[in-house]
């Protein structure tokens, strides 16, 4: 029996493994660009302001802020980062709030 019949089976295995290894990728940067056109101008998303005191929203309660939010990144600092995804890459103020805001 020749070899080519198995050189062509670990062909189609490497390209099917590379094409499910792509899907997550794929899906990813789909997600980004999503996310990307649900912010506002200043990066932000969830009806974010800078002040909890602004937060005109009906989930917002008094002494909710971004320093005490479960997503808060920034330690003892007056900007930092917001773990949350929506907010990658962008900085939030210690006394902002956003309707992601969970309690830590």
């Amino acid at each position: 029996m020749s070899d080519k019949p198995n050189a062509n089976r670990r062909k189609f295995l490497r390209q099917a493994s590379a094409a499910v290894a792509a899907i997550p990728v794929v899906s990813l940067v789909g997600m980004s660009n999503a996310k990307a056109e649900e912010r506002a101008e200043d990066g932000h998303a969830h009806s974010y302001v800078n002040n909890a005191a602004d937060a005109d929203h009906a989930d917002y309660s008094d002494g909710e802020k971004c320093k005490n939010c479960a997503f808060w990144g920034g330690g003892d600092s007056e900007w930092g980062q917001c773990f949350h995804a929506d907010f990658q890459g962008v900085q939030v103020n210690a006394e902002g709030w956003c309707d992601e805001y969970v309690s830590s």
